[in-house]
This record gives structure tokens, C-alpha cells and sequence, in this order.
């Protein structure tokens, strides 16, 4: 039988989750109209950039709620071993649509650099940009403590993905007012280029983000194992088990929000069957008690052999 208490268990997560990136969605959509209005209206290249990041940014929101819905459900007939890995599998999608939009700010950068593509300074431009600033600087640490509280790398990514946005936004804010002091000052190099050069300093610090976002995700979708730390407290709470004489592995990996631990020990072998049994009861007990995350652990019994 299944564990429907999953369900239960996992509701206030998925809750809490999703009532998180609801808001972050709704932020995302009213920060697009905000920048693509006033850049549309004053031509200002670094605002309309920003409008369109703003719309990957709510795609984003919407394909972490689809995951973080999908994720939390309980196992079933078909996914014996839940569906944690949604998650995982979503923070690449959206790893991945940090890279892409990343791209096309280094070509309009590009372009501007070289073609002198930019558009006259507004104040108006940089209120919208600060005004920006401030909404993505309350998203991301809503988003993030939630993340750290539900141990969620969905909602984690999408704090990583405000964050970027705050380091984005800043920049266009940064080029618009440099902008601003070149063309009261006549410096028209400061006019030209400061834009640009800033877009590429930050496309620079967000790939590295989206590499993180990239590395973190696949290690999940690969089955790779935790920290050292927490295998080695593992096996540590397998020793511990009496009855046990040797480990002949521990092996462990992480499945959405928690831990599957795979355990081969060695028994007496001149104990009953039983008694075997018992042991193994007592070492996913000690493992379970020691390890809050853990879903489950499945342990081999072997005699010992020396």
C-alpha cells in the first residue's frame, strides 16, 4: 500500500509554496507592464530588455508551479518512489531559460557597443528601473526564506532567478543614471557606452548563477550523492545499530525535498532469520531518527564473513 500520508504531510509545503510564487507571478506581471510601458514610451532600450526579462520571469513562476504542484504529490502505482524529481527537473528548465535570456542581453549589448544604439536618458526611466529594484529586493527575500524553510530547490531557483533580476535591474539603473551625468557633462563616450558595458558585467555574474542553478539540478537528476557530511553521519548511524558488525555500503541520494539511503551490513551469521530482521528494523529506525528528510532506507542483511 502507498503512502497516502504523504499528502497530508506535504500539504502545507505545496501551500506555502505556491502561494509564494503566486505572489511572485503577480509581481513579475505588474514589474513587465510597469518597464515595458515607460520603455516603450521613452525608447529606452534597457527598459524594454528588462519588460521581456520580466515575461520570462513570470514563465518561469508559472513552470515552478506546474513542478512544485507536481513534485509533492504522493507515490502511486506508476512513481513507486514519489515524484520528487520534479522539482529538480523544473530548476533546469528554468536554469536554462537564465541562460537563454542571458544571451540576447549580451547581443542587444553588443549591438548597442558597436552601433550606438541607445536611447536618450530619462528620470523616468530610472524611477521605473529603482522602482523595480525595490519590488524584486522584497521578492527575493520572501522567496528565498521560504525556500530555506521548505528545503525547496524549485522555490530556491526562482529566489536565485530574483536575485539576478535585482543585479540586472540595478545595472540598467546604473547605465541609465551614468548616462544621465555624461549627457549633462557632454561625455559622450559615458552616454554611449555605459549601458552596454554594464549589461555585460552582469550577464558575466548571472551565467555563473544559471551554471549553479545547472549544476545543482542535474547532480539531482543524476542520483548524485550528498555532502560528505551527511554520509559520513549516516554510516555513523548505521554502526551505531547493535547487531551490527561491518558496513558493506551505504549509498544515498537526494529525491526532491528528501533522502533515499540504500544500506548493506553485515550480521551474525549464525542468528535467526528473525533476529536479522530486528536488526534491520533497528538500523532504518536509528537512520530515520537521525535524518529528518529521510523518505526511506532499505537495508540488505548479510552474515558476516571475516
Amino acid at each position: 500500500m502507498f503512502q497516502t500520508a504523504d499528502a497530508e504531510k506535504n500539504k502545507p509545503v505545496r501551500d506555502e509554496g505556491m502561494r509564494i510564487i503566486t505572489y511572485c507571478l503577480i509581481g513579475n506581471i505588474l514589474l513587465l507592464l510597469l518597464k515595458g510601458t515607460v520603455g516603450l514610451l521613452l525608447g529606452s532600450e534597457a527598459l524594454k530588455a528588462d519588460a521581456v526579462n520580466s515575461a520570462g520571469d513570470s514563465l518561469a513562476a508559472v513552470v515552478v508551479m506546474l513542478g512544485l504542484r507536481y513534485s509533492l504529490k504522493p507515490n502511486d502505482e506508476g512513481h513507486h518512489y514519489g515524484h520528487g524529481k520534479m522539482e529538480a527537473l523544473v530548476s533546469f528548465i528554468v536554469g536554462l531559460m537564465v541562460l537563454a535570456g542571458t544571451v540576447f542581453v549580451i547581443r542587444d549589448a553588443v549591438g548597442a557597443a558597436i552601433y550606438g544604439e541607445t536611447a536618450p536618458p530619462s528620470p523616468w526611466a530610472l524611477g521605473a528601473a529603482l522602482v523595480s529594484v525595490a519590488v524584486k529586493a522584497v521578492m527575493f527575500v520572501v522567496t528565498y526564506r521560504a525556500g530555506k524553510r521548505l528545503n525547496s530547490i524549485a522555490v530556491m531557483t526562482n529566489a536565485m532567478d530574483h536575485r539576478n533580476d535585482i543585479f540586472a535591474t540595478s545595472g540598467a539603473a546604473l547605465a541609465i543614471g551614468v548616462s544621465m551625468i555624461g549627457e549633462h557633462f557632454g561625455v559622450e563616450p559615458l552616454v554611449r557606452y555605459a549601458e552596454p558595458v554594464i549589461a555585460l558585467v552582469i550577464s558575466g555574474f548571472i551565467i555563473k548563477t544559471a551554471v549553479s542553478i545547472l549544476k545543482v539540478s542535474s547532480a539531482m537528476l543524476l542520483d548524485a550523492a550528498p555532502d560528505e557530511t551527511t554520509m559520513e553521519g549516516l554510516r555513523e548511524a548505521v554502526l551505531k545499530t547493535p547487531g551490527v558488525e561491518h558496513i558493506s555500503w551505504v549509498k544515498c541520494r537526494q529525491m526532491g525535498r528528501g533522502l533515499l539511503a540504500d544500506v548493506a551490513v553485515e550480521v551474525d551469521g549464525d542468528i535467526r532469520v528473525c533476529d536479522g530482521h530486528d536488526i534491520a528494523d533497528a538500523l532504518r529506525d536509528n537512520v530515520m531518527a537521525a535524518f529528518p528528510e529521510m523518505i526511506d532506507v532499505v537495508v540488505h542483511i548479510n552474515p558476516h564473513t571475516t
